[in-house]
């Protein structure tokens, strides 16, 4: 009995996560969890993600939610296109996690999810001038070794393709709670819905 209810948890969870990665079985934009179209929602408030001038590459970084089931964590990352002129997007952002200062964490970075996205391949495609691609983070927040600190990231350095600066930006909802696994894993960048 609690082998069929822990198997129907995961289930669920890796779910809310393909919801989350914007992932559907035909390698199509899901839907979010609530429903509405991936990437629908709004990006974070982080500083400089969401407001401001638009930066010198036309392209703006912002985070969405970090959803959350049975330890596992998914981070929608957006790429906008506030310029005007069309970005060239392929593969994966370069993403780096940060302490509270702003340094690097040792944290390995692994290029896609096979639990999640089924193995995507990279695309390559066109943001247009007010189009919006879609990316995302996920980890577990597991802690096996007492002697081994836990690790909390702040923000995220994102780079989101070549000739574009990085840019720093900050979850709104908490830190990147790795435990003490020391690994994230990053979806390849996919058209997503203006929000």
């Amino acid at each position: 009995m609690r082998t069929r209810r822990s198997a129907a948890l995961a289930a669920a969870a890796v779910s809310g996560l393909l919801a989350v990665s914007g992932c559907v079985a035909e390698g199509g934009v899901g839907a979010g969890p609530s429903g509405s179209p991936a990437g629908a929602r709004g990006p974070s408030a982080s500083p400089g993600a969401s407001s401001g001038a638009c930066p010198e590459s036309g392209v703006r970084v912002s985070l969405g939610d970090t959803e959350a089931a049975m330890g596992q964590r998914a981070l929608s990352v957006f790429l906008d296109n506030c310029g005007s002129r069309p970005f060239e997007v392929g593969g994966y952002p370069e993403v780096a996690v940060l302490d509270e200062r702003g340094e690097d964490l040792e944290v390995s970075v692994r290029l896609g999810s096979g639990a999640v996205d089924g193995g995507a391949t990279r695309s390559e495609f066109v943001l247009r001038p007010g189009q919006r691609a879609r990316s995302g983070v996920l980890w577990r927040n597991t802690v096996t070794r007492s002697d081994v600190v836990a690790t909390n990231g702040a923000s995220l350095r994102v780079a989101p393709g070549p000739g574009a600066a990085p840019q720093t930006v900050a979850p709104h909802d908490g830190p990147l709670d790795l435990g003490n696994t020391g690994t994230v894993e990053v979806l390849p960048w996919a058209p997503a819905q203006a929000g």
